[in-house]
């Protein structure tokens, strides 16, 4: 049996996790987005075989340094990634930071989500906790985006 755990449970994790010196916010991320690419993988193996097309939505927060990583490892793969940032990189998160970095160095972020034919859809918009309601802006922005095959979330 698997032990689903709260926002604020999960956060607490993560940050003994990381105040024990053991593991780093950026390692954290690296996990994260290598689980994703795995459970990818697992759940359509057809995907690990060939070339694909990813859009990658990430978010102004950690989720979205996530979302950076799952792009950078699916290009690594051999994919055709797109990357939308929603916010500002400059107010991200350190880690996230780095990770938008990383990617900026491996191919570009788009102003606004691409249209066209993807075999996946990642959402790293937002992560645990949100609690507020997505902005219209986005949720429009987005919507086009939903009736494609595929779609995967990091957390």
């Amino acid at each position: 049996m698997n032990e689903l755990l709260t926002a604020a449970q999960m956060r607490a994790i993560e940050e003994a996790a990381i105040a024990s010196g053991k593991v780093t916010g950026l390692e954290l991320m690296e996990r994260a987005g290598k689980g994703v690419v795995e459970a990818i993988f697992e759940e359509w193996p057809e995907l690990r075989a060939t070339f694909h097309r990813a859009v990658v939505l990430c978010g102004p927060g950690n989720n979205g340094g996530d979302g950076f990583v799952v792009a950078r490892l699916l290009k690594d793969w051999g994919w055709e990634v797109e990357v939308f940032l929603y916010g500002d990189p400059e107010r991200m998160p350190p880690d996230a930071r780095v990770n938008y970095e990383r990617w900026v160095g491996m191919g570009e972020v788009v102003p606004v989500p691409p249209h066209g034919d993807f075999d996946l859809i990642i959402d790293a918009l937002f992560g645990i906790g949100l609690n507020r309601a997505l902005p219209s802006d986005l949720v429009e922005t987005v919507d086009g985006l939903l009736d494609r095959t595929l779609l995967a979330s990091p957390n």
